[in-house]
């Protein structure tokens, strides 16, 4: 029998980022910082149509929360410092960390939520990817994700770094390699958006924590509507085109020949995987795939499937013999469970009492009415009760707030009677 070797420089560092993730989630469920995170889940939601009666215990649930509760933990800029709860705790705590938790929690606080192509599989073990947007390759140890995903998928995530070490921190999104085009033609005229108010020479990695989240709902609301189009103008759909070939060393000459097609897969892979990157008035964004005597071609359109199978078989000639188009819908979103969970406790570490945490939430509200909101155009709450149109936009924010605070009653956790506020400025 073989012995297994155990790094004890790996276990240390597994072990101290778990009780150091622990002591980070216990630190946010003080009052001070548990008063803001209804507020929170209403910036983070930032849809729109956003309405009160959608936030029931079913409509929030672990997946979501789990989401969500990460941007909360690395992004979210607590409404009354402006610093994230991570920069708080590490500023709070930094005295009390050993040599080796500072080392981990450097890693952490330089973390952002990106996209990425993955490049290279080991299934349960580790992935290697390369970010969308600051081309960034990062290995990455994980278990259960690299079981369910493949080589081209795009995810996002957020790695988090120690040394040499990366893992993901919750959950990741996988989506089809034709999401790719999709999700950086959305984040570049976001980030154009993004410079417009805060600066032109804000980088990416700025963007990306301050307003990374939005892309995450836009792809979501893309898959559940079928009525979103390709930036060409067509319907967005997953199309493929399958192929029979007649000499496979042949067809990968051939695709090799093709300045706009590149290959992803290694030298001595089975399945050999390549993108197809093509600019200007006859654009194509595909994925091909051979394995065995199959080609296989993954678009986002119709038309871009049209294209590309067109400029395919100029290329092949009577190398390729087409066998099958196929479309689909956009349910192909995997979300794949992080080491660990957590949820809010129903009384807050800390927290001698509930009527402690009521105190906490009053002085929170208290304050928040005279404070600059986003959701009213930069307006205090009171300031919007002023005109009948921001009036209306605070009657929705409000709304909102007490379905979220309702849901929280409902599992014992704690909440705040926005009533409240509506009585003090004279709402009701």
């Amino acid at each position: 029998m073989k012995d297994t070797v155990v790094d004890i420089t790996d276990y240390k560092y597994d072990q101290t980022e778990k009780d150091l993730k622990t002591k980070l989630v216990k630190y946010s469920e003080r009052p001070e910082i548990q008063s803001q995170i209804g507020e929170a889940f209403y910036i983070w939601k930032d849809d729109p149509d956003f309405l009160a009666s959608e936030v029931t215990e079913d409509r929030i649930d672990d997946v979501t929360f789990e989401k969500f509760f990460d941007w909360f933990l690395y992004d979210f800029k607590l409404l009354d410092t402006q610093e994230r709860v991570i920069e708080r705790f590490y500023k709070a705590e930094r005295n009390s960390l050993s040599e080796i938790e500072e080392t981990v929690i450097k890693g952490w606080l330089d973390s952002f939520y990106s996209y990425f192509e993955v490049e290279e599989v080991t299934p349960g073990e580790s992935c290697r990817i390369r970010d969308l947007f600051t081309q960034n390759i990062y290995t990455v140890r994980d278990a259960l994700a690299s079981g369910k995903i493949k080589r081209s998928d795009i995810i996002g995530a957020r790695p988090l770094s120690t040394e040499n070490n990366h893992y993901f921190s919750g959950l990741i999104s996988a989506y089809p390699s034709a999401f790719k085009s999709v999700i950086i033609d959305f984040i570049n005229s976001e980030f154009k958006e993004y410079k417009k108010s805060f600066g032109r020479e804000k980088p990416i990695v700025d963007y990306l924590r301050d307003w990374g989240y939005r892309t995450g709902h836009y792809l979501e609301d893309m898959a559940k509507n079928p009525q979103f189009v390709t930036p060409e103008g067509d319907e967005f759909v997953l199309a493929s085109a399958i192929y029979g070939i007649t000499n496979r060393g042949e067809v990968i000459k051939q695709l090799g020949k093709i300045k706009a097609v590149k290959e992803l897969s290694g030298e001595n892979d089975e399945i050999k995987v390549f993108n197809w990157e093509k600019t200007g008035k006859n654009k194509i964004t595909a994925t091909i795939e051979i394995e065995n005597d199959r080609l296989k071609i993954e678009c986002y359109s119709i038309n871009m499937l049209d294209r590309t199978k067109a400029k395919l078989e100029e290329a092949m000639g009577d190398s390729v013999t087409h066998l099958e188009d196929v479309s689909r819908e956009l349910n192909s979103f995997i979300d794949v469970a992080g080491k660990e969970k957590h949820k809010v406790d129903k009384l807050p570490p800390g927290t001698k009492s509930r009527k402690e945490m009521d105190t906490t939430l009053e002085d929170y509200y208290t304050s928040w009415i005279d404070e600059p909101h986003p959701n009213l155009g930069g307006k205090t709450p009171r300031e919007a009760t002023n005109t009948p149109e921001d009036r209306k936009s605070l009657i929705q924010v409000l709304n909102d707030l007490e379905a979220i605070y309702d849901g929280a009653r409902k599992r014992g956790e704690p909440y705040y009677d926005v009533e409240k506020i509506k009585k003090k400025l004279e709402l009701i």
